[in-house]
């Protein structure tokens, strides 16, 4: 099996990739360790990696016979829609999604839960800016997958997600 979760930040990728991976007994990963390693000696806490070593890391991965993945959709991934087995995109409402941020940024803040980069004011903001810009379609996530729409599940809600990952089991059994 090979999964593929995208969505806006917040909308739970991570939580949901964790969730499938110890249901389904495949790894996770998130995509985000492959575009930045940490560096404290930065402002943001992190820096990019090279993007021959991304691809390189990332290749590697989806040579593998099982994956879950969880991503915003970044297009340097675009190969991974291509070679998953279903897509899961998680269509969280902007309300839901900007609570968490704020409520992740605050655990992070206080040293509470552990991030790749550090929780300043300023990546508040940016996360609240990439999620009205998800909405407003500005990463043209939706319409890349479009070209995948046969394998597309769309996830709204948390009763969605418990269908789902019932519908997992059911499927190893």
């Amino acid at each position: 099996m090979k999964i593929y979760i995208v969505g806006s930040v917040s909308s739970g990728k991570s939580t949901l990739a964790k969730r499938l991976s110890k249901t389904l007994k495949i790894p996770y990963q998130s995509l985000d360790e492959f575009v930045h390693i940490p560096d404290k000696s930065t402002p943001s806490g992190n820096r990019k990696r090279q993007v021959e070593e991304r691809d390189n890391l990332f290749y590697s991965l989806i040579k593998q016979k099982e994956w879950i993945i969880e991503d915003i959709g970044r297009s340097c991934f675009e190969d991974g829609l291509k070679e998953s087995y279903k897509i899961i995109l998680l269509e969280i409402s902007t309300k839901i999604r900007n609570y968490r941020i704020i409520k992740r940024w605050i655990k992070q803040r206080l040293g509470i839960e552990q991030c790749i980069y550090n929780p300043r004011y300023k990546m508040l903001k940016c996360m609240l800016r990439w999620s009205k810009d998800y909405d407003l379609g500005k990463d043209n996530l939706k319409d890349r997958i479009s070209t995948y729409q046969e394998k597309v599940i769309v996830i709204r809600n948390r009763k969605d997600i418990n269908n789902f990952i019932e519908r997992c089991i059911n499927s190893i059994k």
